[in-house]
């Protein structure tokens, strides 16, 4: 049973639900509940039944359980910002590698910021992966987070599964390295290389990523990437809520980043086929 006292935080955190939608009306068509009991969860005199809690917690790919962290909690987790690095100190080679990274961080300083990563998606074929990335410098270190989110296709605009990478980016060679973990499935890393913007302000970067799909057949994959750059601060929820998949026809993508994704060349490569 949800204690009375997690009253004010189960509607706190039901409120930053429907803040990503365009009414609370929009939210209870799209979730499938009772507008009025709705708001009576809002307005901390009700409490849902466990079968709501598990509908709406359903709707959003997380736990009944989740709805009933504090708000503190809720926002980091539903924002998709609670993972960490993993413990490094277990790995002494790539601690060597942190004292290259931390040697040039001063060199990243100019690329700090939230950005739009835009790439072929390795999952929904032919269609483009918005997804938010966040650099920031932290421990002397230039790091790095990055949140996807892909959308079920039948238009309800659910989330079908998120994932969330945190990792270090180095410049060496005139190159940007970026090196990342997915922190939810835990069972990849990816790599980027981007060509640095010396104009500024910086708008735009360059380059290709690889990874390994999150299909059943966990093929490598490497195709263009490009980096649009939408401030210095950290990431909002606005940001968050753009992060998603996209038509090339979409009129939401910049130019610059459709012409760079749209050639031949910038086709998506698998290996491990044949």
């Amino acid at each position: 049973m949800i204690r009375q006292q997690s009253l004010k935080g189960l509607a706190t955190n039901l409120l930053l639900l429907a803040e990503s939608f365009d009414s609370i009306s929009d939210f209870c068509v799209k979730v499938g509940i009772n507008r009025q009991q709705f708001n009576k969860y809002l307005a901390e005199r009700h409490l849902p039944s466990q079968k709501v809690l598990a509908k709406i917690a359903k709707y959003f790919h997380m736990e009944p359980g989740d709805l009933l962290r504090t708000p503190e909690q809720f926002t980091i987790f539903y924002d998709g910002l609670e993972q960490e690095l993993p413990d490094l100190h277990r790995y002494p080679n790539l601690l060597e590698l942190f004292k290259v990274v931390r040697s040039n961080s001063d060199k990243m300083s100019p690329y700090h910021g939230v950005y739009y990563r835009y790439h072929r998606s390795s999952i929904y074929k032919g269609k483009l992966l918005r997804s938010v990335t966040y650099i920031f410098e932290h421990e002397d270190m230039t790091q790095y987070v990055t949140v996807e989110r892909f959308p079920m296709l039948n238009g309800t605009g659910a989330m079908a599964f998120t994932f969330v990478f945190r990792g270090f980016c180095m410049m060496l060679g005139d190159r940007i390295f970026m090196i990342d973990f997915e922190g939810k499935q835990q069972n990849e890393l990816t790599f980027t290389v981007l060509t640095p913007q010396y104009r500024t302000p910086v708008r735009f970067l360059y380059g290709v990523v690889t990874g390994v799909a999150s299909t059943s057949y966990r093929q490598p994959f490497s195709t263009r990437v490009v980096f649009a750059r939408e401030g210095t601060s950290a990431i909002k929820r606005k940001h968050l809520r753009a992060a998603t998949v996209l038509d090339f026809e979409s009129s939401d993508i910049p130019v610059e980043v459709r012409t760079y994704l749209s050639s031949s060349e910038a086709a998506v490569i698998f290996g491990g086929e044949g």
